[in-house]
């Protein structure tokens, strides 16, 4: 849409128009929340999680001996009642690199992420994975392996997936691609069925 440029003997009218719209949209929203809140058929929602994330504290120099060592610090603060908490993200920092999201770093990880979330439900705790299911890197084996799954633009040149910290440009994987929402599910299944986080 192209917008005209409005005179300037104008605007105070056009500002006051604005003004009486939006009091009339507001008052009809406020209505309209009201008749669903009147009839809503919605249970009551549970509590949300109150969590811990690695990122904020470690950010990506995360470890499988380091993760280990604050579950049982903040399961320490728990059990005391000192922090009550019932959810242990790990961020980013676990995988081999972006979009190897079925590869955990083997130096840093070398039992997996299994243990991991193992630790955590033993806790009592659920354990959570990040990961960023469309984002990848140049460098990463997906990458690699799969060239025709990365996004391009209409001369053949991958799309800029965004920046990161720190410092990582990404590129975007193609999610009209089959085979890539395939992987994303096996991602998935895989965080959730084979190593037990969520």
């Amino acid at each position: 849409a192209v917008l005209a440029p409005v005179p300037s003997e104008s605007r105070g009218d056009r500002a006051m128009d604005y003004y009486q719209d939006s009091l009339h949209v507001g008052a009809v929203l406020r209505d309209y929340f009201a008749l669903v809140v009147r009839h809503r058929s919605l249970p009551p929602t549970k509590r949300p999680p109150i969590g811990w994330c690695s990122w904020y504290c470690h950010g990506p120099n995360v470890s499988e001996g380091l993760l280990l060592a604050s579950l049982e610090t903040l399961g320490h603060m728990r059990e005391t009642g000192e922090l009550p908490w019932d959810l242990f993200q790990v961020d980013d920092g676990w995988q081999a690199a972006w979009g190897d999201w079925l590869s955990p770093d083997p130096e840093r990880f070398p039992s997996g992420m299994k243990p991991i979330a193992d630790a955590a439900r033993n806790a009592g705790i659920v354990p959570g994975l990040w990961f960023a299911p469309t984002a990848v890197v140049a460098s990463s084996i997906l990458a690699k392996d799969h060239p025709d799954w990365i996004l391009r633009d209409e001369s053949g040149r991958p799309i800029n997936g965004g920046f990161t910290a720190p410092g990582i440009w990404m590129l975007a994987l193609d999610t009209t691609h089959p085979e890539v929402l395939a992987y994303i599910q096996r991602v998935v299944r895989t965080f959730v069925h084979d190593w037990g986080f969520g």
